[in-house]
């Protein structure tokens, strides 16, 4: 039996349904926290921050990206959240978090239909993004100025008391720190074997976890479910690959942000120690 819990995927739900139904009626099992997006600029770590929250004990990760923000309806919204709750419930956790990256350009349109909900916003090293971007599909230019973009509309909500921003390299330097920071905002006690996160098995991408040959084409997203099933991992650095020509294009565009976010002066404090 196939059956549509809401408006944009239609799942055979029979096992899942079964799920909800005992936790919710047996176990007790509710939802008793606010919806929570998780939101940055693409290749800034969010899929391996997704990972890292889903191992909580009580807060279930959304394993796909619901781009529930584009069709700008408001029962859209409200019956993706409704769907989003049946999924956490089956799991037999308390709340949830979805991931999709572009909705940092719909932090307000979020907070507009639904007040109380908790945003985590991740911010990388633009010069990382761009040179993981050109990596991926040869556009620097493009992945320095999407991430000015996106960052900068964002920027207004940076200090808003649903929103908590934090760093990637914050995550790879300062792990339990960082996790603890987040956990606070969302309330949510820290919890050790968070760090363990890739032990459990992950498929947000792809049914296969095995690391592919290469990361292009159709083995994108294979290559991406291989990587958040990795230990924490250090990306940091990678624009030095670039080239000086490109390097100059990235400060063109991008500098004036590098430099508010401090990534300039933690690099030049990196090269003095």
């Amino acid at each position: 039996m196939r059956i549509s819990l809401h408006p944009f995927r239609v799942w055979n739900g029979g096992a899942r349904l079964v799920k909800f139904a005992w936790n919710s009626q047996v176990r007790r099992v509710s939802i008793d926290s606010p919806p929570t997006f998780l939101v940055g600029n693409q290749h800034s770590g969010t899929s391996v921050s997704l990972a890292v929250l889903g191992a909580h004990s009580r807060i279930h990760a959304i394993p796909y990206e619901t781009k529930l923000l584009e069709k700008n309806s408001d029962l859209w919204f409200r019956t993706g959240i409704k769907n989003f709750n049946i999924r956490a419930i089956a799991a037999g956790k308390q709340r949830w978090v979805e991931k999709t990256p572009n909705h940092i350009l719909k932090i307000e349109q979020i907070l507009e239909w639904c007040p109380e909900a908790q945003i985590i916003l991740v911010i990388r090293d633009g010069r990382d993004v761009a040179a993981s971007m050109k990596k991926r599909t040869g556009r620097l230019q493009e992945g320095i100025e999407n991430w000015v973009a996106r960052n900068r509309h964002s920027q207004k909500f940076w200090d808003h008391p649903n929103v908590h921003v934090f760093k990637y390299e914050d995550l790879i330097t300062d792990f339990d720190q960082t996790l603890q920071g987040i956990l606070h905002f969302l309330g949510e006690d820290y919890e050790p074997q968070m760090r363990n996160y890739h032990e459990t098995p992950r498929r947000f991408y792809s049914l296969k976890i095995k690391k592919p040959e290469n990361a292009f084409g159709t083995n994108h997203k294979q290559h991406r479910n291989w990587q958040i099933n990795q230990p924490i991992f250090d990306g940091r650095g990678r624009w030095k690959n670039l080239s000086s020509e490109e390097l100059d294009l990235v400060y063109e565009i991008g500098g004036d942000l590098l430099n508010e976010l401090g990534y300039l002066e933690e690099e030049y404090s990196r090269q003095a120690a």
